[in-house]
C-alpha cells in the first residue's frame, strides 16, 4: 500500500467535508488547486486521474489526491455513485513510500524542558486503498453533522473528528502491511520493557520468544534502527530519568532498578546517552522545580 509522508506538526486542517451522489453519465471536471481532496466511494463507483495516473475508487475504497497535480473524471460514472469528499490543507508530501517500509516501530526523541519547539514528526496516510464503513463511517458522518452546524462550539471537535479518521486511516495502513518482522520487532520491544530490570541475557529473550536471537535481532534492527541492547539501554536511561526526577533513590538504587548492577557502567552509559552524570542530571532537573 503506498502512503503519503506527511511532516507534522502541524496536523492537517479539514477545510470542508461534503457528501453526494453522482448520477450515471456525471463525470468528475478537471481541475488543480493547493488543497488535499480525499474520495470516499460508498456506493457505485467514481473514475479519477490524478497527473496522467488512472484509479477506479470502487465501493469501499477511498483516493486522496494532491495539491498542485491536476486531476479530473476519465470517465464518466456507470451507476448512481455514493461518496463523502473531504478538503483539507497541508504542506505537500514529504515522499510516497510503501507502508511496508514505514518504520513504524522507530522511536521519537525523548523531549526535555529545554526543548522550545516540537520535534519533528510524521504520519501516514493510504494514497489509494480499501476502507471498513464500520471503522470510518462514523467519523465522516459525525463531521458532516458539525460541519452543517458550524459553530465556535463546534470547530474544535469537528477538527478533532478529522484527526481521529486520520489516525484510523493510518492505523489501517499499519495493520495491513505487518510483516512477520515487524510483529517479531513489538515483540521483542514487548520483552525488553517487561524484562528492563534484568541483566540482558540473549538465551533467556530465544526462550521466551522462540527464535533464535540473531534473528530476532535483525527483526528489530530492520525497524527502529537498534540493537536489543542499544533499545535496552534506551529504556533503561529514560526509566533513569523518570526515578532521579521522582524519587530520592540514591544513584546505586536506581542504576538496580533499571537492571544495571554495576554502579561505575550505569554511571558511564548515563553520561554517554546524556552528556551528564546522574547526579548532575537530578540537580538540574531539581533547579528547573
Amino acid at each position: 500500500m503506498q502512503c503519503l509522508e506527511l511532516a507534522i506538526p502541524p496536523l492537517p486542517q479539514l477545510m470542508l467535508i461534503g457528501y453526494g451522489f453522482w448520477k450515471p453519465g456525471q463525470q468528475h471536471f478537471v481541475r488543480s488547486f493547493h488543497v488535499y481532496d480525499m474520495i470516499f466511494v460508498v456506493k457505485g463507483a467514481l473514475y479519477m486521474w490524478e497527473d496522467g495516473q488512472q484509479y477506479d475508487i470502487g465501493e469501499g475504497s477511498m483516493l486522496v489526491l494532491e495539491p498542485g497535480r491536476t486531476h479530473g473524471g476519465q470517465r464518466p460514472c456507470e451507476d448512481t455513485t455514493e461518496i463523502y469528499w473531504i478538503h483539507f490543507v497541508h504542506p505537500a508530501p514529504v515522499r510516497t513510500v510503501d507502508s511496508s517500509q514505514i518504520p513504524w516501530s522507530v522511536p521519537v526523541s525523548q523531549r526535555t524542558d529545554f526543548d522550545l519547539a516540537p520535534c519533528s514528526q510524521l504520519m501516514y496516510l493510504p494514497k489509494f486503498a480499501e476502507w471498513h464503513k464500520s471503522d470510518i463511517l462514523p467519523y465522516l458522518k459525525r463531521m458532516l453533522e458539525l460541519e452543517q452546524t458550524l459553530s465556535p462550539a463546534s470547530s474544535l471537535p469537528l477538527q478533532a473528528q478529522f484527526s481521529g479518521l486520520l489516525a484510523e486511516l493510518q492505523a489501517s495502513a499499519r495493520s495491513r502491511s505487518t510483516s512477520r518482522s515487524r510483529l517479531l520487532c513489538d515483540q521483542v520491544i514487548l520483552y525488553l520493557q517487561q524484562n528492563l530490570a534484568r541483566p540482558f541475557d540473549a538465551k533467556h529473550m530465544e526462550q521466551a520468544l522462540h527464535f533464535h536471537f540473531d534473528y530476532l535481532a535483525r527483526c528489530l534492527k530492520q525497524h527502529t534502527g537498534m540493537s536489543p541492547l542499544q533499545y535496552l539501554h534506551d529504556l533503561q536511561i529514560k526509566k533513569a530519568k523518570s526515578l532521579l526526577e521522582s524519587t530520592g533513590f540514591s544513584v546505586t538504587e536506581i542504576g538496580l532498578q533499571v537492571g544495571i548492577e554495576n554502579v561505575n557502567y550505569f554511571i558511564r552509559l548515563f553520561r554517554t546517552r546524556t552528556g551528564m552524570a546522574p547526579g548532575q542530571y537530578r540537580s538540574m532537573r531539581m533547579g528547573m522545580g
